[in-house]
């Protein structure tokens, strides 16, 4: 029986200290690795490896290695692939970072995976136990999300993951909107908002076990209706479930009310900005900046727990933006927010008008480290200033004193679920510099 090895690479501590940023256990009972092992073909003994949680063994038996790769954690990937190349071990790469960097991935495998991986990783495998993999593999139409196989936690190790650590399960692909510095449409082969079967989704939920669930996509919500029979299907089996989702919904009260009953936990939103002029700059209009509070006070007064994206150092920010947020989340106590550095990815509209303005900086190593990095000349104020004050909101936003003035005293588990990621951005935020908190999916 052919032996595969699926790995999932962690990042570099830094870019001076190339050692893996390891952890003790995850917070999320990933879905990557064990949905690929269920794309293998039958006749293959798979091994998964978390390099977060340990170092692989370059010596173990293998017919085959699959990595799959993130920006961040490319580097590591590479490094991990070329050992056991060394070995004549063929390496099979895929993941986010092969939509836009196929061409330095192949450098390091003898076969890459552009896209989504449906029908094509099984035909890898198929051709490494033959001998004759090509370079590059790529599905010619759209995958199916129907009859989409369970993935194989029967493969993961208890030990490596938290005892409350949701699961994390696909119940869709892609993204309605076309937000101006966001390439999520583009990782899968830009075929818009895709929806999985009901029934399907809600049969994988009672097969994983879990009683707690994080919905994996950048948009809960693409088609309203169809979420909405989700939803309702989820009612029964009494779970408690996690989800990003548009601001937009958390007007809308019959969807509030009916996402409460089904068990909604955490809902976490891409506000990115509290200036309409910058949301219009990153064709985000449909985000209200004065809807917010109504907003804030539907979750409030469901006692959902929420947490709030921002990206910073749009060319209409300036030493004024920064203040002005923290201010708005104190005042309205805001339990969580993310603090993102406006960056120029690959596939974005933003990228083609910074790299055509000459506005790009170190573009082979960007988002290739954790951390706050500035990747872009900004408009109104140094890269370093921009840095500089995006910690400085991180750390006053998530020191002990904001904590206890924002978060109620934990009495349910949505209070609960605030504390906890308050605490782990807390560590985020003091230690930026070097690190930051990328649990992949």
């Amino acid at each position: 029986m052919p032996k595969l090895l699926v790995i999932q690479a962690a990042t570099y501590r830094a870019p001076n200290d190339r050692r893996p940023l390891r952890i003790r256990k995850r917070k999320l009972v990933g879905a990557v690795m064990p949905y690929l092992a269920a794309l293998a073909p039958k006749e293959w003994d798979v091994e998964l490896i978390d390099d977060a949680i340990e170092e692989p063994d370059y010596n173990i038996r293998a017919d085959a290695v699959a990595i799959t790769v993130r920006t961040v954690t490319s580097l590591r990937a590479f490094e991990i692939a070329d050992r056991f190349r060394a070995r004549n071990i063929p390496v099979l790469m895929g993941g986010p970072h092969a939509t836009f960097y196929y061409e330095e991935m192949a450098d390091h495998a003898d076969g890459v995976c552009i896209g989504e991986g449906e029908e094509v990783f099984p035909q890898m495998l198929d051709d490494a136990a033959a001998g004759r993999l090509r370079r590059f593999y790529r599905r010619d139409s759209i995958a199916s999300l129907q009859a989409m196989p369970t993935p194989r936690w029967d493969l993961l190790k208890p030990k490596d993951y938290a005892f409350y650590a949701p699961y994390v399960i696909q119940q869709s692909r892609g993204c309605p909107y076309t937000c101006d510095f966001c390439a999520e449409r583009r990782l899968n082969g830009d075929y818009g908002y895709r929806d999985r079967p009901v029934e399907e989704v809600v049969e994988e939920i009672r097969k994983c076990g879990g009683r707690h669930i994080f919905f994996a996509a950048s948009q809960f919500v693409g088609h309203k209706t169809r979420t909405m029979e989700l939803l309702e299907a989820l009612i029964p089996l009494k779970i408690r479930w996690s989800a990003l989702f548009s601001p937009r919904f958390c007007l809308d009260a019959q969807f509030l009310d009916l996402a409460k009953r089904s068990g909604l936990l955490h809902v976490n939103m891409g506000l990115e900005s509290i200036s309409q002029t910058s949301l219009k700059t990153m064709h985000k209009e449909f985000n209200r900046s004065q809807s917010y509070e109504e907003m804030i006070e539907n979750l409030n007064s469901r006692n959902i727990s929420y947490s709030f994206n921002f990206v910073l150092g749009t060319d209409d920010d300036d030493e004024t933006t920064f203040p002005a947020t923290l201010a708005f989340l104190k005042k309205h106590k805001v339990p969580a927010a993310y603090f993102n550095l406006m960056a120029p990815l690959r596939g974005t509209p933003l990228y083609d008008r910074m790299k055509h303005d000459g506005r790009i900086l170190d573009e082979e190593n960007m988002e290739r480290w954790a951390g706050v990095t500035c990747h872009i000349r900004p408009r109104n104020m140094s890269g370093e200033e921009l840095i500089a004050q995006v910690q400085k909101i991180q750390r006053e936003f998530y020191s002990v004193g904001s904590m206890l003035k924002r978060l109620r005293f934990p009495r349910s588990q949505a209070d609960l679920a605030s504390w906890n990621v308050n605490l782990t951005q807390r560590k985020v935020a003091f230690n930026s510099d070097t690190m930051n908190e990328f649990s992949e999916f």
